[in-house]
Formats: C-alpha cells, structure tokens, sequence
C-alpha cells in the first residue's frame, strides 16, 4: 500500500495579495522519493569556508552548485524550483563570528534577518565549533558577555523565525543537507 502526498505547483491562480495560490498534485511515496533524488544543494559564492561541507557532498555524491543567494549561505533547487526564497541556511564558523555579526556587524546582521522575515523566508542558523553550554559559560574569545551573547540569540529566534543548531563540523553538511532535504519533502507533501 503506498501513502500519497502532495506537490504544490507554480503558476496557479494569484491570490487578492498577489501570491500564488497552490495547485496540489498527489503522487505515491515512489513518485515522492524520486522527486527528492533530484534535490540540489545550493552554496552561496561570498560562503568562503566549506571545503568540508562540498566534501560531505561529495563523499555522499549529493548534487550542489555553487552561485549568488541573496539570504542566507545554503539552500536548494528541486528540479527547476527553487526553495531560496522559501528556506535558507546561515552558516557561521564560530561563537566569535557571531559576537562580531552580534555587535560590531550588528545592523547589517539584522538587515538580512529583517529582509528574510519581510520576504517570509524561514532561516537556520548554524553555529560550528559551539554550544549553548559554550555560550553559557563564556567559552569564546569576543569580549561580548556571555548574558548577552544569550540574549541576542534567544531574542533573533523569538524575533525572527530563526532556529539556531550548535553542532560540530564534521555534521555540518550532514545537517544542511538533512534540513533542505525534509523541508523540501514537507512542500512537496503539503504544498508551497
């Protein structure tokens, strides 16, 4: 017995608002698997350190090309569709680039989260070489006080959609890839 889902397609109707109302196409979980196998990562041209986030990708022969994204440092294309205005990745190296981001970058940081929340696109931000223990305790070398160093990021989940992932660099393709993965598959159960 095979499940059915849903694909939302582009160019239905438009809506009073001006957004593309969706067209809902059911297929099976073979139709479904199969139009996940033609998932492609996207990395941002200005994203400078990945040589071991295209090497998991390698490694794991998962398609991904490298060009401009205006939001974020990662996304992905499903065929011909992009998912770069729908869901995006903000990869950063440490907790001392994001104090920087945080404080001395801090009004161009929040232009792009602002832009990003206008534009209703969902943002993951990943922080390598880092956890919230980390944050707690101070473990950085940025003289941003650990208390508000919290409160800047438990405030930009809360005020801008932002789900923040502390992990390893060794994960870090895994998790891109897993997170653009399921969201694409939920727009494809649940539409656009």
């Amino acid at each position: 017995m095979q499940r059915t889902g849903c694909l939302s397609l582009l160019g239905g109707a438009t809506s009073s608002s001006g957004r593309v109302r969706n067209i809902v196409k059911h297929w099976t979980d073979a139709e479904l698997k199969s139009e996940l196998a033609n998932l492609t990562i996207i990395c941002d041209t200005r994203e400078q350190q990945n040589a071991h986030i295209t090497k998991y990708f390698d490694d794991n022969k998962i398609p991904y090309k490298t060009r401009k994204i205006d939001t974020g440092d990662y996304s992905a294309m499903l065929g011909d569709k992009t998912l770069e205005f729908d869901c995006v990745i903000e990869k950063k190296n440490s907790l001392d680039e994001i104090c920087g981001n945080l404080t001395t970058d801090r009004s161009r940081f929040e232009r792009e989260f602002l832009r990003a929340k206008a534009d209703k696109i969902k943002v993951f931000l990943i922080i390598e070489n880092a956890s919230w223990g980390d944050v707690f305790l101070g473990n950085y070398r940025s003289k941003f006080p650990p208390k508000s160093l919290l409160g800047s990021l438990l405030s930009w989940q809360v005020r801008f959609n932002v789900t923040i992932i502390f992990c390893k660099p060794h994960d870090t393709g895994k998790l891109i890839w897993g997170i653009l993965y399921y969201y694409a598959r939920e727009v494809l159960l649940h539409g656009w």
